[in-house]
């Protein structure tokens, strides 16, 4: 690996301030990795697998397909340390064309999707303080408009407005809120080991299934999926390349320690969950991270997990929106989206307009309810272009040029990433058939507008 020093000016080409530092750039990374899957998806793996050895193996591959993609997403953010993230990779690596199904999919689909599923979950946890927020609101409506719906797009509304004011804001609330959240599930995890009065003994349990059921690899597959979702996000921070102080050095450490925090972090709060719980108590939970905090604290431990869930996923929404709304608008400097998009405010240094217009999609989806659905859509989307811009960075490498930093393991560990990409996707597909369907069709449609929007360029631009 190599890190020459490098310096950059602090307002970049594009107008925006480079104004995160390592801190805030690590926070990013880890913020947004620990979301709210660690609450729940140890339920979900346990039904698929049964025993403890194949969920920690699951989780195992999960992190190192994680870091694999970190390495190689390091080198291109060093390569391409600008706003757009995957959006430049695959312009410059695989052709405008690709760069731009990319971006398409992103403002139209993905991000607004991830984002009011986030703000979902932080809604959720809020409903368990105050359980009035799941009353209908609005007459005639039945239940389908609740306080619920408006807490999510609320919170949106609320980070959006934060980042506009600059992203030096949105960074040190990264590293704020990151740092917290790691500290609570620090602290539940020692509680839980230290004075939980558990059994190590569940380690060698297995979950009891009618017949003795085998779960084979399809069981394992399903698990892993779980695992690469509390896993997902670690991508984010190169969305925001052209706003990272000293991105040589910068990104590559900020990426690769920020998943090995993470894993270390995920690995201890699984080994606490089956120290306290029987596998049988965790089949039994959606949250298993409630269940053993009950446990340790009785039963107004609920409303501490609740804070945590709420203060997990307020840290992930912020980076989510941080770093998505750099992708229309880096489209919009290159001519290939609407113009307004790449609007830079003057005194904050910030894309103003495609924050609002990302949170009005967010918010949208947030109150009609239909973002559940639509997040389910964003799974084959997002592992469609990570597995992209991989063969990107092949390109890079094939054509000469040479990155700050050089990934370890290539040409080997981004095969091996784009092997199990492929095989996550047909799965995928697979699984959800209808929903990766409309998905693709979303991506897709972005074929003409692409050609529309190129034959508004200059000659030669």
């Amino acid at each position: 690996m190599k890190l020459p020093p490098l310096t950059t000016p602090a307002i970049t080409s594009d107008g925006l301030r480079r104004a995160l530092g390592p801190w805030q750039s690590a926070a990013m990374v880890a913020g947004t990795l620990i979301g709210t899957g660690i609450f729940f998806v140890a339920h979900d793996m346990l039904l698929a697998v049964h025993t403890l050895g194949w969920i920690l193996l699951a989780w195992v591959l999960g992190g190192f397909l994680s870091l694999a993609g970190a390495l190689a997403y390091a080198e291109l953010g060093t390569l391409r340390p600008a706003a757009g993230g995957e959006y430049v990779y695959l312009r410059d690596g695989l052709g405008g064309g690709v760069g731009f199904l990319f971006g398409w999919g992103m403002f139209w689909l993905i991000r607004p999707a991830s984002v009011a599923t986030i703000a979902a979950g932080f809604a959720l946890a809020a409903r368990y303080l105050w359980p009035g927020l799941a009353q209908p609101l609005l007459a005639g409506w039945g239940s389908a408009f609740t306080g619920e719906h408006v807490l999510g797009a609320a919170v949106i509304a609320l980070v959006t407005s934060i980042n506009y004011f600059g992203v030096r804001y949105g960074g040190q609330l990264q590293a704020a809120f990151t740092a917290l959240k790691v500290a609570l599930l620090v602290a539940l995890t020692l509680a839980a080991l230290l004075w939980g009065h558990g059994d190590w003994a569940h380690f060698s349990q297995s979950l009891a299934v009618p017949g003795g059921a085998v779960a084979g690899w399809g069981g394992f597959a399903t698990a892993l999926v779980a695992a690469l979702w509390a896993f997902d996000g670690w991508n984010d921070l190169t969305l925001a390349g052209s706003e990272i102080r000293d991105p040589a050095r910068t990104i590559p450490r900020a990426m690769i320690g920020g998943v090995a925090l993470v894993f270390v972090v995920y690995a201890s709060i699984n080994l606490a969950y089956f120290y306290v719980l029987q596998p049988a108590e965790i089949a039994a939970n959606n949250n298993v991270a409630s269940a053993m905090a009950a446990r340790l604290l009785g039963p107004q431990a609920g409303l501490w997990v609740a804070a945590a869930v709420m203060i997990s996923s307020f840290a992930t929404l912020n980076s989510s929106i941080l770093s998505g709304a750099r992708v229309p608008f880096a489209m919009a400097r290159d001519g290939l989206f609407f113009p307004s998009l790449a609007h830079v405010q003057p005194r904050f240094q910030t894309p103003d307009t495609a924050l609002a217009v990302q949170a009005l999609f967010a918010m949208a989806l947030s109150l009609t309810g239909t973002f559940q659905t639509l997040y389910t859509l964003t799974i084959f989307a997002e592992w469609l272009f990570y597995a992209l811009a991989i063969v990107s960075l092949f390109a890079f490498r094939r054509g000469g040029e040479q990155a700050p930093f050089s990934a370890s393991g290539y040409p080997v560990l981004p095969a091996v990433f784009l092997v199990l990409a492929a095989a996550l996707l047909v799965l995928t597909f697979s699984q959800h058939v209808g929903y990766s369907a409309l998905g693709l069709a979303v991506i897709l449609a972005g074929i003409p507008a692409y050609y529309g929007f190129a034959r508004r360029l200059k000659p030669g631009r």
